[in-house]
């Protein structure tokens, strides 16, 4: 089965050249180059060292994406995209046509720039309450979305609130993210609250367990404002040794069990059937793609090194 392994995104200003030059070092799984970010005075200055940025960033294994402003969507896409580039990250999408102009310009510029047609993959990012309500469309709306979050930040501020640290306002968003992403086979990709409107720094563990929580809201990673997320991210997102040992155990017993003539098998105080031994197959080959992942990302750092 093909599983994407993109649990921590990391996210650095183009206008952060200190940042920039070290991103590779962070073990990210992905880094996306902040084009967005960039004030417009400085734009064109950012534009032109958006090759030198995707070179950097991918030394240490990483895929490279660069987000870009929808203000100026076409001049952003004709300065980023060139080979070396996975993705770009769409923030502020309001509406499916907006992603479908984007999927036709990356076409457009793909076939100019002898790129593979279609290989160039979007994060979408939903910073609005015209696009929560239309996010159904939005995630469907071009075979190129592999992931797509919510913005909190920008999302309340859409909303005309502040919200309170105590007191998750985006239950319903982000459980709603999570069943269209899934229905849609897209990754859905988010903290939990209140660290993903609050964004801030913190001990190593208190971002694995909120990355965990995430994980169990049913997101598939994380963007990582900070570079001391990764680690804790990629942790969180990775199944354990003890997990992937359980699960084996349940195939093994459930084969067993098959062979025996019976398609219900007792293990550890509860019973055993497809679905269990469905779940753990994916258990297995999420555990088996991360550490290829991480080889890989291993073999850059060497090389780089």
């Amino acid at each position: 089965m093909a599983i994407l392994v993109r649990r921590s995104n990391l996210l650095v200003s183009l206008d952060d050249g200190a940042a920039v030059k070290e991103a590779w070092r962070h073990d990210a799984d992905a880094v996306t180059l902040d084009l967005e970010a960039v004030p417009a005075a400085r734009k064109a200055e950012a534009r032109g060292a958006i090759a030198q940025a995707i070179a950097a960033a991918a030394r240490g294994g990483a895929e490279v994406f660069v987000r870009i402003d929808r203000t100026f969507l076409h001049a952003d896409l004709a300065a980023a995209v060139r080979p070396g580039l996975d993705g770009i990250v769409l923030s502020n999408i309001q509406c499916a046509g907006e992603v479908l102009e984007a999927d036709t310009a990356l076409l457009a510029l793909e076939r100019e720039r002898g790129i593979a047609v279609g290989s160039l993959c979007i994060i979408v990012l939903l910073e609005s309450a015209c696009a929560v309500w239309d996010m159904r469309a939005i995630v469907r709306a071009s075979p190129r979305i592999s992931q797509i979050g919510l913005d909190e930040i920008n999302l309340a501020r859409s909303l005309g609130f502040e919200p309170a640290p105590q007191l998750d306002p985006f239950v319903y968003a982000r459980g709603r993210l999570a069943v269209e992403a899934t229905a849609a086979k897209v990754a859905a990709v988010g903290m939990s609250y209140p660290l993903s409107a609050f964004p801030r720094e913190h001990r190593a563990q208190e971002i694995e367990t909120a990355a965990t929580k995430a994980k169990n809201l049913g997101m598939k990673g994380v963007l990582c404002p900070f570079p001391s997320w990764v680690a804790p991210v990629n942790k969180a997102f990775t199944p354990s040794a003890e997990l992937v040992a359980y699960n084996k155990r349940v195939r093994a017993a459930f084969a067993a069990g098959v062979a025996a003539g019976t398609a219900a098998v007792p293990l550890d105080g509860r019973m055993v059937d497809v679905p269990v031994d469905e779940w753990a197959i994916v258990v297995i080959a999420t555990a088996e793609a991360c550490a290829r992942r991480d080889a890989h990302k291993r073999a850059a750092l060497a090389r780089a090194i």
